[in-house]
């Protein structure tokens, strides 16, 4: 059944953003095979044709003919150890005769009403340019880090190896219950589904798994690696205790024989080199995704402040995109230590409800930023990216999450 959902005129043609159909399910994969100078084999078509839900798949159509797509992925998230419903932007392209009119603006609109109206209160995505995403309020908040090791250099300097690491079949079941004790201490990791670690994390049968076992038999960490022409790269490594990294990466120091190079991906403020007896080695961090603030009321009603509010918060919020975030939000307690979230819209001729003399004045990419913990209040307005009075910037900065931003999933 074909979902019109919004239609009208442009230059005599007729212009419609909908869902797509199943009959139009190849022409939507081959417009990013295009854009993004891949090719699917006929496995992987099918693959992906078992994976994606045509309701998730949006285009842009003139005259009928599929001018620019997008995907929405309906992932969750943690933040500071709760789940949000998030929505995941993937696969943004045009026909290059439909580039430059416009198309992937008025796609990135409709995907916020989409995810608003599904409570969706977050989205990410992977820019190919964080400026141009950027003008559609989404806003860095990941980084990633590679180590590259030689051999050599790995064997470590401690004792505290107990336990032992054990190879293991593809078990989605034991890995995913390492996987959540780990990645609720992380804004902005996904929460797995069975169908998502088959289709994404576990999709090469040729990746070899290893679980750390402790003295107890209790599982505390696992490695996804694969070996190929001399080199071992890491793709996931999850250690829950100081045994299971020293042990783990005694594990990885005993293929040198096989190797001459080790990748590992880390999250940032994960710390190797010390442990190591000849700690001079690579590090390369890289930016990786963007993510947004769908709906700021819907998000501060969910939000894990740390403790009850003492005081109100408000946030006088630009956002030119989604024009339900413009204007002024007061967040506070309620009489039976509940949380009310009041939304002012702006007045004629001013950006917020009011001129602020109180409150933090933002924009929704830097409100988006702080609230991942990628950088603080007092940092952004140091830099002049926030506007606020000290003692209120300082009191967001003590009731925000501690957890810190960091994901090994791509899509």
């Amino acid at each position: 059944m074909m979902n019109i959902v919004q239609g009208w005129e442009k230059g005599g043609k007729t212009m419609e953003i909908r869902t797509i159909n199943e009959d139009e399910f190849d022409d939507f994969l081959k417009m990013g095979e295009f854009a993004f100078q891949y090719e699917l084999s006929e496995e992987e078509r099918k693959k992906r044709r078992s994976f994606l839900k045509v309701e998730n798949c949006w285009a842009l159509y003139e005259d009928g003919a599929m001018a620019s797509k997008l995907t929405i992925h309906p992932f969750e998230i943690w933040i500071g150890n709760r789940n949000f419903s998030m929505g995941g932007i993937a696969g943004v392209a045009s026909w290059p005769e439909h580039r430059r009119k416009g198309h992937v603006q008025k796609l990135m609109k409709k995907s916020l009403e989409v995810m608003r109206e599904q409570r969706q209160y977050v989205s990410m995505l992977h820019p190919f340019s964080f400026a141009f995403y950027r003008k559609y309020g989404w806003e860095m908040t990941h980084t990633t880090k590679t180590y590259e090791i030689k051999p050599e250099q790995l064997p470590i300097r401690t004792a505290n190896m107990k336990g032992k690491v054990v190879r293991i079949h593809h078990d989605i079941q034991r890995l995913n219950a390492i996987y959540e004790r780990y990645a609720q201490n992380y804004n902005g990791m996904l929460k797995r589904t069975e169908k998502w670690w088959n289709f994404s994390i576990l999709e090469n049968s040729r990746d070899i798994v290893a679980v750390y076992e402790d003295e107890a038999g209790e599982d505390q960490g696992y490695l996804i690696y694969n070996v190929k022409d001399n080199l071992m790269e890491i793709e996931e490594w999850i250690s829950l205790t100081p045994h299971a990294k020293s042990t783990m990466l005694q594990y990885v120091a005993n293929h040198d024989s096989m190797v001459r190079k080790i990748k590992i991906h880390p999250p940032v403020e994960e710390s190797f080199a010390f442990y190591m007896a000849d700690p001079k080695i690579k590090q390369e961090y890289s930016s990786y995704f963007m993510s947004r603030v769908v709906d700021v009321k819907g998000f501060l009603e969910q939000y894990p402040f740390k403790g009850d509010l003492e005081r109100s918060l408000i946030f006088h919020i630009e956002d030119t995109f989604a024009e339900w975030n413009n204007g002024t939000f007061i967040v506070r307690s309620d009489d039976h230590g509940g949380r009310l979230v009041d939304y002012y819209p702006p007045k004629e001729g001013m950006r917020c409800s009011q001129e602020p003399q109180r409150g933090i004045l933002c924009t929704i990419n830097m409100f988006s930023t702080m609230f991942f913990n990628h950088m603080k209040p007092t940092e952004l307005s140091t830099a002049g990216m926030i506007t606020g009075k000290h003692d209120e910037l300082s009191y967001l900065e003590t009731i925000l999450v501690d957890e810190r931003p960091f994901l090994y999933d791509f899509f």
